[in-house]
């Protein structure tokens, strides 16, 4: 008799929890229905645990004009998120005893003028060197995103910019790093980037939908792809969606879908093509100088969702979002890529995880955001005492963004907490409106390590 109650409690427990999963699942399903409409550019989000795939989905529209559904095995421009692969670039190239993390930037990119302090291939990898990010377009500039541009290109932009700071004295994400990194895999390797990666990562894991730039582009391959890829917007001031700007095959990063992050993500884990070297330094936080913790690897955010460590990068470009988001402790993986700029798919990460681990964070439905409410905060601020530090905050969609004005390609979204108080998870930052005796937005706090206060410039 009991050893029949020992078995009738066991299937009860694994029915219980199988029951506690398909609820996770249809939960999930239910705010992503919401959040992208059958009749807008949407989202393809996947959820693995362990190394099954458990969740598939896409919503919403590939492109408008032609009128076409988004399937969840079509490529994505993925921005930001590339830097996790050309990082990995980097560190087979020091495994290979090729490069040094301790080198000097000058020792293989030479045009590069030598600073005030000496920058290291860690310092660019881990986000602490102090070099300043690289141009920002504006609508009227999008012709230059068509251009196919070389590092050195890149690098022009911005090579006889001072430091911001001392290189390892502070963290500071800065776009302006990947060129010179690009640069040094072009100049170690002797081949393209692009060449690179197709034949020491894409190749040996199976990412058979992955390139650099255009997937038709040169590679035999991947002909007939393009009908697989998806077309990106952005949604303007009163919610009409405007396709993106045309981009050249060196803009952009990586394009992929996610059946291929999710083989790159097995790869992490199984350190089996990639060396349990490059996955450790890759997922390890640095730290500065001082030893204080950056909150970032080499490509990759280290920080926690209520309570459980994440491995987590994102990517925002014109006209697509990325977020890739791992929980190393209970082994489950979420992807969401999303074809309009600015989508808060980190918060949408986020939230999944939150569910996954059977404790959701509060995170408001987009029909429910008073996009109305938002506006009395958008402008431009400036630092209290340095007039010349300035800030924007703009709002695109549902969706409050930061914006550097001397950095705009480091622009930040906004999760709101409360009335008037916001976070930036990617930042590390909270911010908070202050207001004057007629309830009018007159600045804002900035917490980041220090407390910073910004003014709001008169209209």
């Amino acid at each position: 008799m009991k050893h029949i109650l020992r078995i009738s409690l066991f299937l009860f427990t694994l029915f219980s929890f199988a029951q506690q999963f398909d609820n996770q699942l249809e939960t999930i399903d239910q705010f992503l229905s919401e959040e992208y409409p059958k009749n807008e550019p949407g989202a393809v989000v996947l959820i693995s645990k362990g190394d099954e795939i458990v969740f598939q989905k896409a919503y919403g529209l590939a492109s408008l004009q032609p009128k076409r559904k988004l399937k969840t095995d079509m490529i994505f421009r993925i921005a930001s998120m590339t830097k996790q692969f050309t990082s990995a670039a980097v560190l087979q190239l020091v495994e290979a005893g090729k490069v040094s993390l301790t080198d000097t930037i000058q020792q293989y990119v030479p045009y590069y003028p030598v600073k005030k302090y000496p920058i290291t291939i860690h310092h660019l990898l881990s986000q602490t060197s102090g070099v300043p990010d690289y141009f920002d377009v504006d609508e009227d500039e999008f012709y230059l995103l068509a251009k196919d541009y070389e590092p050195k290109d890149l690098i022009a932009y911005y090579k006889e910019e001072p430091l911001r700071f001392e290189p390892g004295s502070q963290w500071e994400y800065s776009n302006g790093n990947y060129p010179l990194l690009n640069a040094v895999i072009e100049k170690v390797s002797g081949m393209k980037k692009r060449a690179y990666m197709q034949q020491f990562i894409f190749e040996p894991l199976g990412m058979k939908s992955s390139a650099i730039g255009d997937p038709d582009h040169e590679i035999p391959a991947f002909k007939g792809m393009k009908k697989k890829i998806v077309t990106g917007y952005a949604e303007d001031e009163v919610g009409i969606f405007k396709e993106g700007p045309v981009m050249s095959n060196t803009v952009g990063g990586v394009r992929t879908n996610v059946y291929d992050l999710y083989l790159w993500h097995r790869a992490l884990h199984d350190k089996t093509v990639l060396s349990d070297f490059v996955v450790s330094q890759l997922t390890t936080e640095k730290k500065t100088n001082t030893g204080e913790g950056t909150g970032y690897g080499y490509g990759f955010f280290i920080k926690e969702l209520q309570g459980s460590p994440t491995v987590q990068h994102g990517g925002n470009l014109f006209g697509f979002t990325s977020n890739g988001l791992y929980l190393p402790e209970e082994d489950v993986f979420v992807c969401v890529l999303s074809n309009t700029k600015f989508d808060r798919t980190p918060d949408i990460a986020d939230y999944i995880g939150s569910v996954m681990l059977n404790n959701p964070i509060v995170i408001q439905k987009k029909s429910e955001i008073e996009r109305d409410a938002y506006k009395e905060y958008i402008g431009e601020y400036y630092l209290k005492g340095e007039e010349n530090k300035r800030f924007e905050i703009q709002l695109f969609d549902t969706q409050l963004i930061l914006v550097p004005i001397d950095a705009p390609g480091t622009a930040t979204t906004l999760q709101a907490i409360t009335t008037d108080q916001f976070k930036s998870k990617g930042a590390n930052l909270e911010i908070t409106f202050v207001r004057n005796e007629n309830d009018e937005v007159i600045g804002f706090s900035a917490v980041q390590n220090e407390t910073y206060y910004f003014v709001k410039v008169a209209p």
